[in-house]
């Protein structure tokens, strides 16, 4: 298959399955239209996220032997899950912020392995990341999605440490690794964050009510606490208050 028809392939199979799912299997929409972009996987950025993000930063041969792509995507949440998360007491995710984090993760992880099956029937190699997690430690993890979609073309990072993609920072980031005949994206030019481009905004900041993110950096430690409280409330380590209620959440500011 042609590269450019992949690529409208697989921009296809996600977007399917991901509305499919949603309305199988969940009692509300909470994910918008998936975007995708893509990676080499020879980039040197790979080996250098040793240094950028830990040591122990995986590589995609890692994964599987000889790829030549990483394919990333981003699955955008609605803004009605948005509001939810918004004015809640104490300061806490509210309880379907933390219900769509777990959905999300068991979503992708059974969309992983279905892309891997519907390439694999086209006749290409792909495999899931294995042995990916969050190293406590140093609350990092050893395959960072969103350093992943930055090298895939698909965002900026702002100052909520999160990145800001044509569909906002408000959703998740995954990807697989796979040898298909496809152009690499390349990492954005522009920048995407109000902050970093023009000096103005700080909504995120301002919404961070435990200290962790600041215009001068993040505290992850900080953040992972506050997470785990949330965990014990709503069996869910998430927060997403940088993440909601801010010009980012759905677009690139100004656009």
């Amino acid at each position: 298959m042609e590269g450019t028809c992949l690529k409208e392939k697989i921009q296809e199979l996600i977007a399917e399955y991901v509305e499919k799912y949603q309305a199988e299997k969940l009692p509300v929409k909470i994910w918008r239209t998936p975007i995708v972009g893509y990676a080499d996987a020879k980039d040197p950025y790979f080996k250098a996220l040793k240094n950028v993000v830990v040591e122990a930063h995986k590589v995609p041969e890692d994964f599987m032997e000889n790829p030549n792509i990483v394919i990333s995507y981003f699955i955008p949440f609605t803004k009605e899950l948005e509001r939810t998360n918004v004015g809640v007491k104490d300061n806490l995710a509210s309880n379907e912020w933390s219900k769509a984090y777990n959905d999300t993760n068991t979503m992708m992880g059974e969309l992983n392995h279905y892309l891997v099956e519907e390439l694999n029937a086209l006749g290409y190699r792909a495999a899931v990341p294995e042995g990916v997690r969050m190293l406590t430690d140093v609350v990092k993890s050893n395959w960072s999605q969103r350093h992943v979609a930055y090298a895939a073309g698909l965002g900026t990072f702002g100052i909520n440490n999160l990145l800001i993609s044509s569909e906002g920072s408000c959703g998740r980031y995954n990807s697989i690794v796979a040898d298909i005949p496809v152009e690499a994206d390349k990492p954005l030019e522009q920048e995407n964050c109000l902050y970093k481009a023009k000096g103005i905004c700080k909504k995120c900041v301002e919404n961070c009510f435990s200290g962790a993110l600041t215009v001068d950096g993040f505290d992850r430690f900080k953040c992972f606490e506050i997470c785990t409280m949330n965990m014990e409330i709503s069996n869910a380590d998430v927060c997403g208050k940088c993440a909601t209620d801010i010009p980012c959440a759905f677009c690139i500011p100004g656009k």
